[in-house]
């Protein structure tokens, strides 16, 4: 076993599988797949599969058509499972190697192998046998039901057996006992349809004091997770839920998208003045995720808050205005001079401070 999780550590893929999220999600060919890192049998991991929905759509543990479709999956797994889960996910009739359930079985008849999604047989015999109906295989030197009891289809994610490692290579096809706990790949046939909207900050604009950050997002499985991030460091869960009629109207095959804004304040004057990036991340109970990200820029006072006690006059003030635009000039405030800037901004129907120049008198 050692020796098979050294090989695996030579694959490139498998190095990037550091942030390994429990459950991983990835697409292929306009079908959508989700990775199961909790071991389960067979049985188990089909009616698991079967119990999920994406968009109306039912799971079945992945059913494989194509040389580019199988890599695809081996190659998931490889870059999103760690080494832990990969060691959880041994087949002791496999030579001990790590396998993943797919969706294939001859439980029902002895050598006549099926799909489970629709009963498709794709294979008939044991490794002297044949593909069926033109249906993509790719089996090592198997299937041969060396135990008696090897009815459950995977796909192994190293050579194997050692030393010689002369039956199958990563990537290939292996039959296994089905009571034996794997990691599996519930495959869906369709895409998910989350969408992520941010209305404020806009992008490239330029904030001070209090603002908003807002905006909607759906699916059609429910919105678990609204997470901020600002400048790569995680900040707050913003709450999710508020009345959208807007979205509602545009989007009315999605469940309660009408009730999909999201809004929290946020201080720009805790951040240091320049450039900024702001990162909404959206998470849905599937565990599809999807971010957008928006470039902002902060100016400020010398102070990052102006109370009510603090000097604040305008009495002197000069002031022009040109289209969207006022600007205010000698503005007295905490006891410092400013030329102030403020522009029309639709989408928060308000004016807002965009440039703030002190002055060098009193």
């Amino acid at each position: 076993m050692r020796n098979i999780l050294r090989q695996l550590a030579l694959i490139p893929l498998a190095l990037a599988a550091q942030i390994a999220p429990a459950d991983t999600i990835f697409e292929f060919g306009g079908h959508t797949y989700k990775i199961i890192a909790e071991p389960a049998s067979w049985a188990d991991a089909s009616a698991a599969a079967a119990a999920m929905q994406l968009g109306g759509h039912p799971g079945y543990l992945a059913r494989v058509n194509s040389a580019s479709e199988n890599t695809a999956i081996l190659e998931a797994v490889m870059a999103h499972v760690t080494e832990e889960q990969l060691a959880a996910s041994l087949a002791e009739d496999g030579s001990d190697a790590p396998f993943i359930w797919l969706g294939g079985s001859d439980s029902s008849v002895e050598g006549r192998w099926v799909w489970s999604d629709n009963g498709d047989q794709f294979w008939e015999g044991d490794f002297n046998g044949n593909p069926v109906g033109g249906l993509f295989t790719n089996w090592g030197v198997q299937p041969d039901n060396a135990t008696g009891n090897e009815d459950a289809l995977a796909m192994g994610l190293a050579d194997w057996p050692e030393p010689f490692f002369d039956l199958g290579t990563s990537g290939q096809w292996n039959d296994l006992d089905g009571n034996t706990p794997l990691v599996y790949v519930v495959e869906f046939s369709g895409l998910t349809d989350i969408r992520l909207a941010v209305d404020e900050p806009s992008p490239g604009g330029i904030h001070t004091g209090i603002g908003n950050v807002r905006g909607w997002a759906i699916s059609s499985n429910p919105i678990e997770r609204v997470e901020i991030f600002i400048d790569g460091a995680y900040q707050f869960d913003i709450p999710h839920g508020g009345a959208r009629g807007d979205v509602g109207n545009a989007f009315p095959e999605i469940e309660n998208s009408a009730l999909s804004g999201y809004a929290a304040a946020v201080n720009y004057n805790n951040l240091a003045p320049g450039e900024h990036e702001l990162v909404v991340r959206a998470t849905d109970s599937f565990g599809s995720t999807i971010e957008r990200t928006i470039d902002f820029e902060v100016i400020r006072f010398e102070k990052s808050f102006i109370s009510a006690t603090d000097d604040f006059e305008l009495g002197w003030a000069g002031l022009t205005a040109l289209g969207r635009t006022i600007t205010i000039y000698g503005a007295m405030i905490d006891g410092h001079r400013y030329n102030l800037t403020l522009q029309w901004r639709t989408n928060t129907q308000g004016f807002e401070i965009i440039r703030i120049q002190k002055l060098d008198y009193p």
